[in-house]
């Protein structure tokens, strides 16, 4: 079950640039980890000695509240990436990671991953670029959340899935998407069919499918820069 986890590394932007010898070193550092839906993963404060990487499965990132009303920060799927920050700077979680379906999991440990980026500089260096785009997306979240209507939040959002992983596929549900975007699952199921009614993207269950990248970021009235 785990071999194909040796082909996902390759896939992951994280580790592009690595040499096959260098993916091999790292997954037989790695192992599988079997999660099912509801389970927390892991919690804000607790300890960050690892990062995961989805086989299969859905995993919610998000921020618990006092009041009961967790901000989703991310809906991640098979070959994303996360807990990589508390991973690198040794620090207590940042958030929560909630198992939103039964899944897989490729488990990464800090020590093995501090090995490879005091051995190999473009791997430190590729871990700041993409520590760096976290910390840019999710201030750009933030800041959506405060200066945009629903509208912009949604096409945001499905604007920056669609570069993060390059792919014009989503794999999230409407509920999972309101929680992101701050709305109640009927409104977002009205604008995301506003958008299927002008042919910018196509839905199916659990799936949104971006058809018309640049008409939908014509839509996005303005957005806020990120210094």
């Amino acid at each position: 079950m785990i071999r194909d986890g040796r082909q996902l590394l390759g896939r992951i932007p994280l580790f592009a640039p690595f040499r096959p010898d260098d993916l091999d070193a790292l997954f037989g550092c790695a192992y599988e980890r079997v999660m099912r839906a509801g389970e927390t993963l892991f919690q804000r404060g607790d300890p960050g000695v690892s990062m995961m990487a989805i086989l299969a499965g859905e995993v919610r990132i998000l921020l618990p509240s006092e009041g009961g009303q967790d901000q989703v920060l991310n809906v991640l799927t098979q070959g994303a990436v996360f807990g990589e920050i508390a991973l690198f700077d040794g620090k207590s979680r940042s958030a929560d990671a909630v198992a939103v379906t039964n899944g897989r999991l490729l488990v990464i440990e800090r020590a093995a991953t501090l090995r490879l980026m005091e051995q190999d500089s473009g791997f430190a260096h590729r871990v700041v670029e993409i520590i760096c785009a976290r910390l840019r997306a999710t201030i750009a979240q933030l800041d959506s959340m405060v200066f945009q209507d629903v509208n912009q939040r949604l096409i945001m959002y499905l604007l920056r899935r669609h570069d993060e992983r390059g792919l014009a596929r989503i794999d999230i549900t409407q509920s999972a998407l309101g929680r992101v975007v701050g709305s109640a699952r009927e409104t977002v199921n009205r604008r995301l069919r506003d958008l299927e009614m002008q042919g910018l993207i196509a839905l199916s269950p659990g799936r949104i499918t971006i058809l018309d990248r640049a008409q939908l970021a014509g839509l996005v009235s303005s957005i806020s820069p990120v210094a």
